[in-house]
């Protein structure tokens, strides 16, 4: 039997379909790639060695449904799988609540929400897993296994999903925006725009790497690099004032208030 259906075959569905068949999760015989129509589907299944579906009828044979489509195809989704009586579906369609997903499925599927983040693609994502009513033990287990493959990943509630959605599912855009601005700091210092561009990348890199292999608070490292009286600490008090801090406490609490906006659209 087919072990998964993967609707919805973007960057992300690519992303954590790779992943998976790279750690041996799933071989390439086990999956089936349903896309936007037939063409597309048999593109994208060719591409990745995979068979594909044409009108998701294996919904109710595999062992899970994966939903990696848009927020506002998932209903249709829903309502093309729910007549196949899917056992297991899980969702990394953002702002979609699984009130919603719930209310759309056969009574007694269970459900599973995920909020992924696009260094998934490269094996260091942070994936926030949330489930359902009536998710049992193993199929929380198995969402952990597939989205440990593509970084690190922790099982929390609900709202704590959506929190994480505002901090680390953004996020890389935020460090986007910071490591572009640290690279025009080191053009505005000398720099060619090439080097500023690694030294930034890379300096990020590395200091996100040392909170995580070290377990110490980001301040603690903070204190080791910043002597009395020294260059870093006048860096650093120029950016404060700046208001370095608040704007990107401001950034995620915004996120937030618009992710809640968006999932008040399809609560249940």
């Amino acid at each position: 039997m087919k072990r998964v259906l993967l609707v919805g075959a973007g960057s992300m569905g690519k992303a954590i379909l790779s992943g998976c068949i790279k750690n041996q999760i799933w071989n390439k015989d086990e999956i089936i790639i349903k896309g936007r129509n037939e063409e597309s589907s048999r593109i994208i299944a060719e591409e990745l060695e995979v068979d594909f579906s044409l009108d998701g009828h294996e919904a109710g044979q595999v062992d899970m449904v994966l939903i990696a489509v848009k927020p506002n195809v998932v209903e249709s989704v829903l309502s093309m799988i729910a007549p196949y009586k899917p056992k297991r579906v899980l969702s990394v369609a953002a702002a979609i609540p699984i009130s919603f997903l719930e209310s759309l499925l056969m009574e007694g599927t269970e459900v599973i929400r995920v909020m992924p983040n696009t260094p998934c693609s490269i094996g260091e994502g942070m994936t926030a897993i949330a489930p359902g009513n009536t998710s049992s033990e193993a199929f929380i287990q198995q969402a952990q296994l597939i989205f440990s493959s593509l970084g690190k990943a922790v099982v929390v509630t609900e709202k704590q999903l959506d929190a994480l959605g505002a901090l680390a599912g953004a996020g890389p855009g935020y460090a986007f925006v910071i490591i572009d601005a640290l690279a025009d700091a080191g053009v505005m210092v000398g720099l060619p725009r090439d080097l500023a561009i690694i030294a930034a990348a890379q300096t990020l890199y590395g200091a996100a790497k040392m909170v995580l292999d070290t377990g110490a608070h980001p301040a603690i490292l903070r204190d080791g690099v910043t002597s009395p009286g020294g260059t870093t600490i006048a860096g650093i008090h120029a950016m404060e004032q700046g208001g370095i801090r608040a704007s990107l406490m401001d950034g995620v609490k915004a996120c937030m208030a618009k992710s809640d906006e968006m999932s008040k659209i399809y609560e249940r």
